[in-house]
């Protein structure tokens, strides 16, 4: 292969790299916890994806029964409750929040979300803590 085949290719495989559904994603970060115990929850979870679009479009929801009853969760009924938006952040990024209408009196919430994007399909586990008021 001549130099020039080879900058040609690597430039191809480079290009495809950047612009594969792959290398497009969803992913999620961690999650911060802006409440406390027996608020309504307050929570965001990073998203991070090189395509606004998809994120912007993609479905966010609580992830059926049957897979939290193989990750041995409960659904309880602060879960059943939960909420999933997705929104714009100040710095240009995008976050889930996660909020409830209703106080939350369990201390620690286990959940698993599932996001599902037209090139994703992304299933998630969170624990929460929610600290008294005023520690």
């Amino acid at each position: 292969m001549s130099l020039s085949q080879s900058k040609t290719y690597l430039i191809g495989c480079l290009i495809w790299v950047l612009f594969s559904p792959a290398a497009q994603a969803l992913s999620l970060g961690e999650i911060t916890v802006n409440s406390s115990l027996n608020d309504p929850l307050d929570a965001e979870i990073m998203v991070y994806s090189t395509d606004a679009a998809e994120i912007l479009n993609a479905r966010i929801q609580l992830a059926s029964q049957k897979i939290h009853d193989e990750a041995g969760l409960r659904v309880n009924k602060h879960l059943r409750n939960l909420r999933f938006k997705t929104i714009a952040k100040d710095n240009g990024r995008f976050a889930i929040k996660v909020t409830t209408l209703r106080p939350v009196s369990e201390p620690v919430l286990e959940f698993i979300i599932e996001l599902t994007g037209s090139n994703s399909n992304l299933i998630r586990g969170y624990a929460m803590h929610l600290d008294p008021p005023n520690l």
